[in-house]
């Protein structure tokens, strides 16, 4: 479409809304290719360099060493952006030739480049011949967020010690920092092991929702106060509505208690007897051994398994015959909000009451189903079964969601697993600690128009039943 055209002159306006997706797919994937040439010249640029270089001494110049100097300036970005392009240009050309050549046709995005390779570092090579082409797949109609946990699923399956060597040496790795901003403020980010992660961000939330829905702070805004009311002792998140004895919230204090995270692992992996991967709601995979050290003192709660029948007559006899699912069954087997590329907690997340064997579903997307099924946005939803939820999108597109949770607690219905291929010595390369999606630099935004700050499903306030909401717009 965008071939020999200029891209200022194409009438956008004029596009029916099938034309418009199909542009955004087109630009996206001319994006890709740009992205690839790029990478591939900055790899070769650092090639020769290396061929230059005197060999490493006292005072000497390490082979390659201002490639990325030399391509920063080229480019005006930083070195690190530059030096990250290096390293995914090598992994590409030593270990991923497919998703090398896909990455050039344009047919897969850096940002999915990146998640195929940090998923790989660890993996036997002699698996990849079985992985890559999946991931390929995969990467072709989901987002990099879901990719990184099938990705992470999948090589734990093939390789569960490289899995907790992987995890290990990462943790080495964690850090908190805080890096000064104009107009007196500052970043305030870290690299912390995942139940530590989720465990920091499930207090936040719960604190953030200690206030009424008058409250005038947008969740990010909570979120951000939350976190100096931790630090400064008080542990409360104090109500901003003005009203004063009139809040509902004014007395609300809880005794300190560890927020809950979940986690999802099979009986005879807790046993000790597979080394199958656990699913952390709100991450995704987590390796064996560190599901079973967390295990020492968890709450636990038994997820049975239904049986399935062999055709469709027998499974609609077998779904009359069953109780409905308890609603501590559903949010373990769906794991996490069932809206495409979401990863929305399921603890966070609420029910759909509308029928049987609901899926999970955060407040955002809940949300759109509700309005979806009153009319009031042109979206379908259909719950084929209990494992597969179809979204119809306005242009027509369909995408289903299966329950992620299921996969990990019943790892032997986990069709999707790529064969595991005959032992061989696993090859490891050192982990990257780049920041995610370099191609789309947008973490950390502020938004200038206040009606997008709830566009995100981790800033959807749920609504408050209980408490009448002022001036609420959508």
């Amino acid at each position: 479409m965008f071939e020999g055209s200029d891209l200022s002159v194409l009438d956008f306006q004029a596009m029916s809304d099938e034309g418009l997706i199909d542009a955004l797919r087109t630009a996206h994937g001319a994006s890709a290719a740009a992205q690839a040439a790029e990478v591939f010249a900055v790899r070769e640029l650092y090639r020769r360099h290396r061929a230059a270089s005197a060999e490493p001494g006292p005072g000497g110049v390490r082979a390659g060493e201002f490639a990325a100097t030399e391509a920063a300036v080229a480019l005006q970005v930083d070195e690190g952006s530059a030096a990250a392009m290096i390293d995914v240009g090598l992994a590409l050309e030593d270990w991923l030739p497919r998703t090398r050549a896909e990455f050039a046709a344009g047919r897969v995005d850096l940002a999915k480049v990146r998640v195929i390779i940090d998923s790989t570092r660890a993996v036997d090579r002699g698996a990849l011949s079985e992985l890559e082409p999946r991931l390929l797949e995969t990467a072709e109609r989901t987002t990099p967020v879901r990719l990184r946990q099938a990705a992470r699923r999948w090589a734990a399956r093939l390789d569960p010690g490289g899995a907790q060597r992987r995890r290990e040496r990462r943790q080495d790795d964690r850090d908190v920092r805080i890096r000064a901003m104009q107009d007196s403020m500052a970043v305030f980010d870290g690299l912390l092991p995942a139940p530590g992660a989720q465990t920091v961000a499930m207090r936040l939330r719960e604190m953030s929702l200690q206030v009424c829905a008058s409250d005038p702070r947008t969740m990010p805004q909570r979120r951000a106060d939350a976190l100096v009311a931790l630090a400064d002792g008080s542990g409360q998140l104090r109500c901003a509505c003005g009203r004063g004895a009139r809040c509902p919230k004014k007395d609300v204090a809880e005794a300190p208690r560890r927020p809950l995270i979940q986690i999802g692992i099979p009986a005879d992996t807790l046993l000790g007897m597979q080394d199958a991967p656990a699913f952390l709601a709100g991450y995704g995979p987590i390796d064996a051994a560190l599901a079973r050290i967390l295990a020492e003192h968890a709450r636990f709660q038994v997820i049975p398994e239904r049986p399935e029948a062999d055709d469709q007559v027998a499974a609609e006899q077998v779904a009359r015959s069953a109780a409905p699912r308890l609603d501590r069954e559903v949010r373990a087997l769906d794991g996490m909000c069932r809206f495409p590329g979401c990863t929305i907690p399921a603890a966070e997340s609420e029910l759909d009451p509308s029928r049987a064997d609901a899926a999970v579903l955060c407040a955002r997307h809940h949300r759109l189903k509700t309005l979806a099924d009153n009319k009031k946005v042109p979206w379908e939803t259909w719950l084929a079964d209990p494992d597969r939820l179809q979204w119809t999108a306005p242009t027509g597109d369909v995408h289903t969601t299966s329950s992620e949770g299921a996969r990990y607690l019943f790892p032997h219905k986990d069709i999707d697993v790529p064969a595991s291929p005959k032992e061989s010595a696993a090859q490891t390369a050192p982990a990257s600690n780049l920041p995610d999606d370099i191609a789309y630099p947008f973490r950390g935004h502020v938004l200038v128009h206040r009606q997008l700050c709830r566009i995100t499903p981790e800033d959807e306030i749920p609504d408050d039943a209980t408490t009448p909401a002022i001036n609420r717009a959508y």
